[in-house]
């Protein structure tokens, strides 16, 4: 896979705080850089874009509060009942 931009990176690191609720302050974005500037450094060797965005991906949840999401019911409750098998009627 082709190596992905440093704005690439920053894009998406972008876009998935503010869909996940965070209002990004200045103070919010000067965070994110230093995010990516630490995952650069960490990746610097590879020189792989995929990793870079992996890694900044991964430690987003230790620099920002992310809101809890709570998933909802996938389904009504089960609720135990028959529908006639193994009746004589």
């Amino acid at each position: 896979m082709a190596d992905i931009s440093l704005q690439v990176v920053l894009n998406r690191a972008f876009t998935y705080l503010q869909a996940s609720g965070v209002e990004m302050t200045l103070e919010r974005y000067r965070t994110l850089l230093h995010l990516i500037e630490e995952s650069v450094a960490s990746t610097a060797e590879d020189g792989q874009g995929d990793q870079l965005l992996e890694s900044v991906m991964e430690r987003i949840p230790g620099y920002f509060d992310l809101p809890e999401t709570v998933p909802p019911q996938a389904t009504p409750e089960l609720c135990r009942g028959s529908i006639g098998y193994g009746r004589d009627v």
